[in-house]
This record gives C-alpha cells, sequence and structure tokens, in this order.
C-alpha cells in the first residue's frame, strides 16, 4: 500500500497553505519554490539573487524530503518575464551540470514581487 508523507521545513516560508513537498510512490513531489529569503521571509529585489535563492530552496526542500538535485526528473518553472529566460538557463547549467531534468516553463504573473518560482519531482534514492 503506497503511502503519503507530508514534508514541511521549519523556518522556510511558504506562500499559502501547502506542504513544502509530499513523499508518494518512491517520489517526492516539491511545491513551487519562490525566492524568499529563509532569514527574512522576502524575496530579493534583484532579479538574478531571487532565481538563485530559489534554486536553493528548491535543494534545502529537497534534501528535507530526503532527495537531491541530482535525482530531480522533472520541474516546472514559472518567470514573470521572459526577458530572464537566459539567466534561467544559466542557473539549470549551473544547479543541474549534468543529466538535466526535463523542465517546463511558464510566463505567468506571481504574487509578493516574486520573479521565478521552480517546483519539481525527484525520484527518492533506493534502499
Amino acid at each position: 500500500m503506497s503511502t503519503k508523507l507530508c514534508i514541511e521545513v521549519p523556518g522556510m516560508p511558504a506562500a499559502g497553505p501547502y506542504s513544502h513537498a509530499v513523499r508518494a510512490g518512491g517520489l517526492l513531489f516539491v511545491s513551487g519554490q519562490p525566492g524568499f529569503d529563509p532569514a527574512t521571509g522576502q524575496p530579493s529585489p534583484d532579479t538574478a539573487e531571487q532565481m538563485r535563492q530559489a534554486f536553493r530552496n528548491l535543494d534545502t526542500v529537497l534534501r528535507a524530503g530526503g532527495s537531491s538535485l541530482d535525482l530531480v526528473v522533472n520541474t516546472t518553472v514559472i518567470v514573470t518575464e521572459l526577458a530572464n529566460f537566459p539567466l534561467v538557463n544559466r542557473l539549470f547549467s549551473e544547479f543541474f551540470p549534468s543529466q538535466p531534468p526535463a523542465r517546463m516553463t511558464v510566463n505567468a504573473p506571481l504574487p509578493m514581487g516574486l520573479k521565478f518560482s521552480i517546483g519539481c519531482v525527484a525520484a527518492l534514492p533506493e534502499a
């Protein structure tokens, strides 16, 4: 029988009533991680730093859920300005240097001054 385990990361801001991640069926489903600085709960006004922080937040949630960046199989990215797409590609190359995951990118508005969000599905290590 499959089980579901909700993952909450202490000190990690969330923009609404949802779990940071959910473990089920050998996978970790990570909610969209915005570029909130965990120390302040606010996004950086600098787009590049906000995006980089979103990737760091993703890494933190993955680790809390028992997975890692190298086990990410699929991502969903929301970017508010398509002009930032080259930066998205640079960050993907940095955070996923080999065997990058599949990716879907959507151009859409985000709340609270956010310019970027990244969620994913990751495999869990085999026991």
